[in-house]
This record gives structure tokens, C-alpha cells and sequence, in this order.
């Protein structure tokens, strides 16, 4: 595996590979895996889950995950540039502009006659699809793997509710605590996080990348993507799905709060011939904490059934 923060719409953004690096030349590479996270994008958290998907593939394709502008702040950074400031860098950090961070990425680092086939988890599903409405970056799409896809109605689903009429209203409050919990020497906060890691049976090997989700510049950018999410993403673009439904996989939680399962019924209604799955093991949304490894493998099967054909 390999990692860094190079610039990517002004942003520096964390970036994990596995296989060829991205500035490495990809040789007779002609399709790489690209997962977009979820929000917050910190691909610390795909670990597990994407060295699967490679271990799957017999290490022969690529593998890379793209973070989120301004989730993921880097100490100490070979590129030596600093990250924007939410304040007057909105544009930056919102839903659109996580869009944008993407586009600019695959265009800078994914050579035209690449394929990829493309992951999304939960609002990186969304960012997909608009992927796909981009003649350029579209065509070089060979499939896409929707996890716990969140494309419609964020706000009507039960976190949703949660986010918007409970947390919102006391933000500022929640707010003051992450600040003044940000504070706290650095063993204190890895305690509490690893007692919390305990209590919900989190793998203890995410103790960093859970220590980066403590500083405040990163859970405001966090905040402020999700807000977004919430008055952004309302109704499902089904004009999207149909032109693209041969090459797109859904995979809907029986356990999400996120994305009910009604929303994997409608959806099955509205386009009866979708590739869509109901979960049939009770996987969290957040999967990549508890049940990476299997989810690793199931993805990876599925890529290795729409490989390219040469």
C-alpha cells in the first residue's frame, strides 16, 4: 500500500493505493478500481476493504481511494501546502464541490484509455452517478458498485431526521464539545476512543485514522459536506439510472438508517430490470468498520465479472 497528499483542486487530499501508485505509468494496466467514500472521507477507514478487493483481484488491477476534500489533514505533507480554510473556500468543501475534487482527479491521474470501475459507499454513490452525466469522465466508467447507495431523500431517512431537527438545532453545543475535546492530550483522547472502540466492537486498528477525525478544521468541513447532503440530495435521478442501469450494481442494508428499505423496493418498481441486492447478512452502512474483509470479497467478485474484455 502506498499513500500521500498530493493537490488536487487546491486541496491536498489523502489518497491510498494499491498496485501502481498514481503518478506511476500504468503500463499495459488498462483498468484500475477507484473508490469514493463516504462521508467523512477518510480512507484510513477502507483499509481492510479495499486490500480484499486487491487480494481478490490477485493483486493484477489496481487499487486506489480518494478522500474527501478537507476530511483527511496530513501533519506533515511532502507537498508542503496547507488546507483552505472552510471560510470563503465553501465552494471547495460543499456537495458540488466534493464533485469537482473527483472530476479533477480522474482527469489529472486516469489516462484516457483506462477504464474504471468505480466504487461508491453511501454519499460517494451519489458523486458516481453525477460522474457519470460527464461525457469524458463517463466514458472511461466500465461499471459501477453502489454500496448502501444514499441518492435520494437523506433527510427523510431516519438519521436523516436525527441530523437535521435534533443535532442541528445544537450544533453550536456539539460544536463547543469537539473543540474543547480536541484539547485533550493526545493519550487521553486515544483512551477514550479506544474504550469507545471496545464498547461498539470497533477493530482497534483504527485508532489513527479515528485520532484525525478529532480536529475540529476536519469535523466542521464534515459537517458542512453533510448539511449540504441533506438539501442536495432529494429525488432519485432515475433519467441517470435507466441510460446507465447495465453497468451500474446496487447494494441496499436491511439495518441502514440512511437508506431504508423502502427505498430498495421503490427503486426496484421504478426500474424493474436495475441490478440492485438486498442485504441478506444484516451489514452495517458503515461496513468498513465490522465486516470490511466480506464486503471486500463480494465487491471484488463482482469486478472480476465485468473485467474488460481484450
Amino acid at each position: 500500500m502506498q499513500e500521500s497528499y498530493p493537490v488536487v483542486g487546491n486541496v491536498p487530499t489523502h489518497i491510498l493505493t494499491w498496485g501502481k501508485w498514481i503518478e506511476e505509468s500504468l503500463g499495459d494496466h488498462k483498468e484500475i478500481v477507484l473508490c469514493i467514500t463516504g462521508n467523512p472521507g477518510l480512507p484510513g477507514f477502507y483499509t481492510k476493504f479495499l486490500s480484499t478487493v486487491h487480494e481478490c483481484l490477485n493483486k493484477e488491477m489496481p487499487v486506489w481511494v480518494i478522500g474527501h476534500a478537507g476530511h483527511d489533514e496530513a501533519r506533515d505533507s511532502p507537498y508542503k501546502k496547507p488546507v483552505p480554510p472552510i471560510e470563503k473556500n465553501e465552494h471547495l468543501y460543499n456537495l458540488q464541490g466534493q464533485l469537482q475534487h473527483k472530476i479533477d482527479f480522474i482527469r489529472k491521474y486516469v489516462p484516457a484509455d483506462v477504464k474504471i470501475h468505480l466504487i461508491g459507499h453511501s454519499i460517494g454513490c451519489y458523486l458516481a452517478l453525477e460522474l457519470l452525466k460527464i461525457p469524458d469522465i463517463s466514458e472511461r466508467i466500465q461499471h459501477c458498485y453502489f454500496l448502501f447507495p444514499t441518492i435520494e431523500r437523506m433527510a427523510d431517512a431516519r438519521n436523516g431526521f436525527i441530523l437535521t431537527k435534533i443535532i442541528n438545532p445544537i450544533y453550536r453545543v456539539v460544536q463547543w464539545f469537539y473543540r474543547c475535546f480536541a484539547l485533550l492530550p493526545t493519550i487521553i483522547k486515544v483512551w477514550i476512543i479506544y474504550c469507545y472502540f471496545l464498547v461498539t466492537g470497533t477493530p482497534k486498528h483504527y485508532l489513527g485514522t479515528a485520532l484525525k477525525y478529532t480536529n475540529p478544521a476536519v469535523i466542521d468541513k464534515v459537517w458542512f459536506m453533510a448539511l449540504d447532503e441533506m438539501e442536495k440530495v432529494r429525488n432519485l435521478d432515475l433519467n441517470t439510472i435507466e441510460q446507465n442501469k447495465h453497468r451500474l450494481k446496487f447494494y441496499y442494508g436491511t439495518t441502514d438508517g440512511w437508506v431504508p428499505v423502502k427505498y430498495y423496493k421503490e427503486l426496484r418498481q421504478k426500474v424493474p430490470d436495475a441490478d440492485a441486492e438486498l442485504c441478506t447478512r444484516k451489514i452495517e452502512h458503515a461496513f468498513v468498520l465490522r465486516s470490511a474483509a466480506q464486503m471486500g470479497f463480494m465487491v471484488g467478485e463482482w469486478i472480476l465479472k465485468h473485467r474488460v474484455v481484450m
